[in-house]
């Protein structure tokens, strides 16, 4: 579907989608009153995101333009630009954002009591990939190839999303420490980064290659937690 489709298709809907969610805006952030301009720039910035989630959904990142957002945001095109420098910045924003809806999930696992330590690794670690799984794979391809491509200007964003997933490993290790799971000696920080790479080696071939399940996935992921569980308990 092309950019067309986006006009046609997308954009009343989209320009519905904000406008609910700039209903749902919150009047107050670190506990203090919104201003007026902080709110109504906060609204446009989720419009923007929103539109942008649904434009990229329906025609994929290639397939969407500046010029398509802004218009479906209902603002100009400078006006777009003043708020996200690029295209890809809009992805990383709408990833991020969709990305911490899973904090709830995450909590749920690291407060689990009596759970092994393997069992909460392997439960966390699975959350991602099925959500890589269900978001897109071609979007999550192109987050990482931007990275990569232009470390200095899309690469602060993807690490935001690295250092939100060490941050929850390193808690939940933290926690294991604290019930006597782990010994005191290990390097807590370091073991946390040892899971993290071991995952993000395996999530490179998972979004390279849409035959690979998560199971399959899992398999390989559970067999090399083993190996570090065995070195930290």
């Amino acid at each position: 579907m092309g950019e067309s489709a986006i006009t046609d298709v997308a954009v009343a809907g989209a320009r519905w989608m904000a406008g609910a969610r700039r209903r749902k805006m919150t009047k107050v952030i670190d506990g203090r009153p919104l201003g007026r301009r902080e709110r109504k720039k906060a609204e446009r910035r989720a419009a923007i995101i929103s539109v942008a989630r649904q434009a990229f959904q329906i025609s994929g990142f290639d397939g969407v333009s500046m010029e398509a957002i802004a218009d479906a945001a209902d603002i100009s095109s400078a006006t777009l630009y003043n708020y996200f420098p690029s295209k890809s910045e809009i992805l990383y924003s709408v990833l991020l954002e969709d990305f911490s809806h899973l904090s709830d999930k995450i909590t749920y696992i690291l407060n689990a009591r009596d759970v092994p330590l393997k069992s909460q690794l392997v439960q966390m670690i699975e959350l991602y990939f099925y959500w890589f799984d269900e978001y897109d794979r071609i979007l999550i391809r192109q987050v990482a190839s931007d990275a990569i491509r232009s470390p200095q200007i899309n690469g602060k964003s993807y690490h935001q999303i690295e250092k939100f997933m060490i941050m929850n490993l390193l808690d939940l290790l933290n926690r294991m420490v604290d019930c006597n799971s782990i010994r005191e000696d290990i390097d807590i920080e370091n073991s946390a980064r040892l899971l993290f790479n071991i995952g993000n080696s395996e999530f490179y071939a998972f979004i390279s290659d849409e035959s690979i399940s998560v199971e399959q996935t899992m398999d390989r992921i559970g067999s090399q937690i083993d190996l570090v569980i065995t070195g930290i308990t």
